[in-house]
């Protein structure tokens, strides 16, 4: 069967999706790449068309998306062009390629990829009879000696992984490993340039060691093909991703209706549980105050009407009392250390050292409140 990175991904989601996802299999997709994907696309289509405008290509096909996608694709654009990033006459742009995979992970000649393993209109996956990997860098390029291949790749999302994350990422291991043995260089950097924040990671290593490191996925793959589909296809895995995945509507899993639904439809669930969470916790305290004694429920939670003591500021003496202790604070002790306010006053207070207290303490006093559930510290 053919993988990818993102095959292999959404296996380790789930498997029943990764198996109808690489057999080909139509479903609901989930429009939360939209604009990402259309990132991709017009740098693409910009870097393929020498001289080319990238606002005038971006606005020739936006046809699809909303204003509000037309407003995030054209602020990362803008900060495509503001970075400078600098890709070579010689770089290659969007190309998928594959091998078939063989055992111990051995790939075992790197070729073109036909038009049935590219997402277009001839996509089908399911044409694969071998294990086979496909990867599309959005850029790379051979320095000029030749001695080492450079893999681009953009990046639109909110978040960025941190220095050790990029060297165990699946792409990044993946992607060098089959430039290095497609090219022949001799060592591989694969550079990840966020254009949300602006910002770009880099990692690099010799051919051997992403080698060495990518045939470990191959060989997953291999070995995971050498059992059925409707076999794996069992191991069905609920979570978070069920509402972003293309067969959650014919899913027989038991899973949380509220995981299925859209990202629209979930946010105003989730508001709503929060309205809901509000009114029960305000009807809950008007019983409680209709009680005559507490309740101890465990956990350290009891409910019921109760006196609580606390310490406040005596009115008008907080600036006199915070001026003493300025005028206190023995040598050595950070400031931190003394104002480093966290909760209520009367922690602060029992904190500070003992003779910062005698400094403060006539300005505050001990007071009591109604409280209706008591947590312990």
């Amino acid at each position: 069967m053919l993988w990818s990175k993102s095959f292999v991904q959404a296996d380790s989601l789930c498997p029943k999706q990764s198996v109808k996802l690489r057999m080909g299999d139509e479903g609901r997709p989930w429009d939360g790449f939209k604009v990402g994907s259309h990132v991709h696309y017009v740098i693409a289509a910009t870097l393929k068309r020498k001289g080319a405008k990238l606002n005038k290509i971006a606005a020739s096909f936006a046809s699809k998306l909303s204003i509000q996608e037309m407003v995030s694709v054209n602020q990362m654009l803008r900060n495509f062009e503001e970075m400078g990033v600098e890709i070579p006459d010689n770089a290659v742009i969007e190309q998928s390629y594959y091998s078939v995979i063989e055992e111990g992970g051995e790939a075992s000649e790197w070729k073109e990829a036909p038009t049935w393993m590219e997402r277009d209109s001839d996509w089908d996956p399911s044409l694969a009879k071998e294990t086979m990997w496909r990867f599309q860098p959005d850029a790379y390029f051979l320095t000029p000696d030749g001695k080492k291949v450079v893999c681009v790749d953009w990046k639109t999302g909110w978040s960025s992984p941190s220095d050790s994350a990029l060297m165990s990422d699946i792409q990044a291991i993946t992607y060098c490993a089959a430039l290095c043995q497609m090219t022949g260089a001799e060592e591989a950097e694969f550079r990840w340039w966020n254009l949300r924040w602006k910002n770009g990671q880099a990692v690099s290593r010799p051919s051997a060691e992403w080698i060495a490191l990518a045939k470990p996925i191959w060989e997953a793959c291999w070995t995971k093909d050498r059992f059925r589909e409707s076999e794996i296809a069992k191991d069905q895995r609920p979570g978070e991703h069920c509402g972003r995945c293309s067969y959650a509507d014919e899913c027989l899993v038991v899973v949380p209706e509220y995981l299925k639904k859209d990202d629209k439809d979930l946010y105003l669930y989730s508001r709503g549980i929060d309205q809901l969470a509000k009114k029960v916790r305000s009807e809950m305290k008007d019983r409680l105050k209709q009680r005559t004694g507490t309740l101890e429920i465990g956990g350290g939670v009891t409910l019921g009407p109760k006196m609580s003591k606390y310490k406040k500021w005596k009115r008008g003496e907080k600036e006199q009392g915070m001026k003493k202790v300025m005028e206190s604070m023995p040598d050595g002790v950070p400031i931190t250390d003394i104002f480093d306010v966290k909760g209520s006053v009367g922690s602060w207070f029992d904190g500070l050292p003992d003779d910062l207290k005698s400094y403060i303490e006539q300005h505050i006093e001990e007071t009591s409140r109604q409280v209706l559930v008591e947590k312990e510290n």
